[in-house]
């Protein structure tokens, strides 16, 4: 009997259910499209629900002797979800599921609530405490801190075409996106009070955001063949985008008897008017962008075989607009040959080699920095509740971040069968603007623009398919690899606020807990690093001290940090194979990553709560082995590595792993088995079906956060999951 287990105990099996339906009909001159689809699943812990509803309508009409096209269509997509989780101990429910003690009853707090008769209502019932990290029950979580999502997006969308001539056409498009979002939060009373600030009431959230996009553009195309020899193709436009974005919440404990000079609130009264007057937060915010672009390409091509590409791009966003920006708009060009050498090779037997092209390419392409760098303004201080009184350092010489490229390919089809395409790229970024953390007297910050990354690598598509008379093999490989590096950081870069010269070795760019992403000259934009060790002797052996338990210490120079290795991968790799015969058909996809390293603060918290598996089987054999010799209980080491910041290095692990990610089977019933009614076809698709290698504790490939300097991290991540599902497709 091992007691509760979370995976049997709490976890529960997450379905997803997809229906669509969609009809076409029409005529030469016009064409009809309506489809409509849902998704509706439930995770994999409780009440927590994602559904999503999409409607389409699409219409395509010919005129004047089909030279005139237009195309009009509009889309509504209904969105809600319901106690989303990502990672972290706010409102994670997992905390309290992974961490409740083995041995205790599992039944007995499944009853998250319990009636308080003096307050009338009912409370959390969690007797293990939150540990100082805010653990709660996790049906609390489930069910009394609600968090509730609702967006609903309309995009219309209309192009008008006009052939003018065989060769010459004109056409324009525009584009409306728009979507409207609620938010809300209802903490009810008896949640641990550091989520409630303090209020032992409840806390409400309404937040109200609607995002606007406008795009509209023209475009002028020109396909001509002059004699046999000559190809010329040209497109000349312009673009529009504006999109516009506001956002107003209230967010705030209801009303508590302990707030000096308030009135208490209605516990559970999840109103705006009900919160506490002083505590609330009130927050109104929107921005707009704006970008105007003028654009040409043109190819040129000779005897089918030698082809130049140029192409042109002028952004005059608005980041760059204002008083402080020199730059008002950037270009970007690019320029690209090839040549068909099977073009070349008229005698060569096309059996073995039917095609082959090889190319060469350079790009520079502008992005413009972040809003309100070039135009400071004052900022609204959430936790103190109050408006800056500083801005960030005006800087009148901002520039758009750079990227260089350069590309060389060759595709080619041999023997029949086989195809491949293979890639080396070399780009550069240049600009990169970052605050570098340099006090200034009478602002907030200060922002400057330097440093270079580099980043190269390979791609490779290596494809065959052959056909036997009833049986068909496909099969796809793929590989890329990247090396990125630092170039330059911040060396003898001028301080725009006194003129001096400084450098920058080394830039922090924070982490969790003990790992710290550190950005140096020569390393990669993903080198984690670890501030904590464990002491040594002057043999370097770990101490230990008089109580039996090791002894850690902060690292105070980054200088001196420990390099753990970096989060990104240095190959990817994937193998797809689909096999069919007569009506059936089976596939299956294989893929790998290959190097880097993962952090798991949820291994260093099992770990230090004794409830991982790693402490049951140091447990059974009664001691730790350390410096070779030295035996310490499992308690006095698990409870040193693991606790505070942790000693990340013991929780660092290779991110290398290979998986088989999808297989299916099905079969299609043909027509004429159903009485020529319709077509049916049956599937059977499984994916992330089989970790066939992972040293790390939790998935490499699970991403927590977009941002750039919290890949690889997982703490209180939700699991992956296998996803085996069934479908069905009928086609009249």
């Amino acid at each position: 009997y091992y007691g509760y287990d979370p995976v049997s105990d709490y976890f529960q099996t997450g379905i997803t259910g997809t229906e669509s339906i969609s009809l076409s009909t029409g005529t030469d001159k016009n064409q009809t499209y309506a489809s409509a689809s849902a998704v509706n699943s439930k995770g994999i812990v409780p009440n927590n629900k994602y559904n999503r509803y999409n409607f389409t309508f699409r219409n395509t009409t010919s005129f004047l002797d089909d030279k005139m096209t237009l195309d009009v269509s509009a889309s509504y997509i209904m969105q809600g979800d319901q106690n989303m989780v990502n990672q972290g101990v706010y409102n994670n429910p997992i905390v309290g599921a992974y961490l409740f003690p083995r041995g205790n009853d599992w039944e007995d707090i499944k009853m998250y609530e319990r009636y308080d008769a003096v307050r009338k209502l009912n409370t959390q019932y969690w007797p293990v405490g939150d540990a100082g990290m805010v653990m709660q029950n996790p049906y609390w979580v489930n069910y009394r801190q609600l968090r509730n999502n609702r967006k609903d997006r309309y995009m219309f969308n209309a192009s008008l075409n006009y052939k003018i001539l065989d060769w010459l056409s004109v056409s324009g498009r525009v584009r409306l996106d728009n979507s409207n979002n609620k938010y809300t939060e209802k903490f009810y009373a008896g949640t641990n009070t550091q989520m409630t600030e303090l209020s032992t009431r409840g806390l409400y959230a309404i937040e109200k955001s609607a995002d606007r996009q406008l795009y509209a553009d023209f475009l002028v195309n020109i396909n001509k063949n002059f004699g046999e020899k000559w190809s010329f193709q040209a497109n000349l436009g312009g673009s529009f985008t504006d999109m516009r974005y506001e956002f107003l919440k209230n967010r705030g404990p209801i009303a508590d008897e302990n707030f000096e000079g308030e009135k208490p609130g209605l516990s559970n009264g999840f109103y705006v008017q009900n919160l506490s007057v002083r505590k609330t937060m009130k927050i109104e915010d929107g921005w707009r962008e704006q970008t105007q672009s003028l654009f040409a390409s043109a190819e040129l091509g000779y005897k089918s075989t030698y082809y130049l590409t140029l192409t042109g791009r002028n952004d005059w966003p608005s980041q760059l607009a204002g008083p402080n920006s020199k730059s008002k708009s950037f270009f970007y060009p690019s320029v690209g040959a090839s040549v068909v050498l099977s073009e070349l090779m008229p005698n060569v037997n096309k059996d073995y080699l039917s095609y082959m092209k090889v190319r060469a390419s350079f790009a520079s392409v502008g992005t413009a920095f972040e809003r309100y760098i070039a135009n400071p303004r004052y900022e609204w201080n959430e936790s103190t509740g109050q408006w800056s009184n500083t801005t960030q350092y005006p800087l009148y010489n901002l520039k758009p971040e750079r990227t260089e490229s350069w590309e060389v390919g060759l595709s080619m089809r041999f023997l029949k069968d086989f195809n491949l395409d293979l890639t080396y790229y070399h780009t550069v970024t240049k600009n990169q603007t970052f605050n570098p953390e340099l006090g200034v007297s009478g602002y907030s910050k200060l922002y400057i623009q330097t440093g270079a990354v580099r980043n190269q690598g390979v791609e490779l598509a290596l494809g065959y398919e052959k056909t036997w008379k009833d049986f068909t093999w496909n099969s796809n490989y793929t590989f890329s690899a990247n090396q990125n590096k630092i170039l330059t950081l911040a060396d003898n870069v001028i301080n725009p606020a006194t003129g001096e010269s400084f450098s920058i070795s080394t830039l922090n760019m924070g982490g969790l807990a003990s790992t710290r992403f550190l950005l140096k000259e020569g390393g990669s934009m993903g080198d984690v690093y670890s501030n904590m060790d464990l002491r040594r002797d002057d043999k370097g052996n770990i101490y230990i001290g008089e109580n039996g338990r090791p002894v850690t210490e902060k690292i105070a120079s980054s200088d001196d940090y420990i390099k753990l290795g970096s989060v990104l991968p240095k190959a990817n790799m994937a193998w797809r194979n689909s096999f069919s015969w007569k009506n059936f058909n089976f596939g299956f996809m294989v893929s790998a990553r290959l190097g880097g390293v993962v952090f798991s603060r949820t291994q260093a918290i099992l770990d230090d709560f004794g409830v991982s598996e790693s402490t049951a089987e140091a447990r059974d054999l009664g001691y730790v082995l350390v410096n070779g010799n030295d035996r310490v209980t499992p308690e006095n080491w698990y409870r040193t590595i693991g606790s505070g910041d942790a000693v990340a290095q013991y929780y660092t692990y290779s991110a290398t792993n290979v998986r088989l990610q999808e297989a299916s089977i099905g079969y299609t019933f043909p027509r004429k088995m159903l009485g020529d009614v319709c077509d049916l076809t049956v599937s059977l698709v499984g994916r992330n079906l089989w970790m066939i290698y992972c040293k790390a504790p939790f998935d490499p490939e699970s991403v927590a956060s977009t941002d750039n300097f919290y890949q690889g991290i997982d703490y209180f991540m939700m699991p992956s999951t296998r996803n085996v599902g069934c479908s069905v497709t009928l086609k009249f």
